[in-house]
């Protein structure tokens, strides 16, 4: 039997998402060494370490942004799903705050609701349809092994920027702060980032056993079991 279009797409996913895991270990490594690992961190390292990991958290917004557009695409409701994503694609590396956090995460959520809708009532996917939703897939697996890495080392990174805070001489306390303020916005943001990008991949995955469509094994082993 001639395999599916998304299963030729998702099998080079998961080769792909592998190398990226590869890639992406040393990331945590180099935060918890640029913190110091204790609170004895300098206010630069601090602030090194809280801008390599915005860089980062950006990178996970681009993927989800791409997942959700290819998807959106293969059920041909793009334009409506970029619309929707304005809010996302506005987060900067000087805009990081709660409010703006909330307001993309929720952004997040309504195109994925208009993705959801689409395929609830669309019957059969065209080969090249298939192919645009195992692109997502793709995209969508490097935001969650981002995030997971991502996850530990920014709660770290918040736990000792409010150390510092605490400790710091007057004249660091307005630098330290805004450090510790990104920081636990990140830490807060994650952790909810993570479980999207897993819920996403799930319903994928769930529309796809649905028509038949092969879908690699080790797909389940991405979700943790799920």
């Amino acid at each position: 039997m001639k395999k599916s279009a998304l299963f030729v797409v998702v099998a080079v996913m998961f080769f792909v998402t592998n190398s990226v895991f590869a890639g992406f270990g040393g990331l945590g490594k180099t935060l918890s060494g640029a913190t110091g690992g204790g609170s004895g961190a300098s206010s630069s390292d601090l602030s090194a370490s809280k801008d390599s990991a915005v860089k980062s958290y950006l990178a996970t917004t681009q993927e989800l942004i791409a997942s959700l557009e290819k998807s959106g695409e293969a059920f041909g409701v793009k334009k409506e799903v970029l619309e929707k994503l304005a809010a996302v694609n506005s987060l900067k590396e000087g805009n990081i705050n709660a409010g703006n956090v909330d307001k993309a995460q929720q952004a997040s959520k309504e195109a994925v609701e208009v993705i959801e809708k689409q395929m609830a009532d669309k019957k059969e996917l065209s080969a090249e349809s298939q192919a645009l939703l195992g692109q997502s897939m793709g995209h969508l697996a490097k935001a969650i092994v981002m995030e997971t890495e991502l996850v530990g080392t920014v709660q770290t990174l918040s736990t000792q920027a409010q150390s510092a805070v605490s400790s710091a001489s007057p004249m660091d306390v307005a630098k330290l702060k805004g450090i510790a303020d990104v920081s636990l916005t990140l830490a807060k943001a994650l952790p909810t980032d993570l479980k999207l990008s897993k819920d996403i991949l799930g319903s994928y995955m769930s529309y796809a056993k649905s028509k038949n469509i092969s879908v690699p094994k080790d797909a389940t082993a991405l979700l943790g079991g799920e």
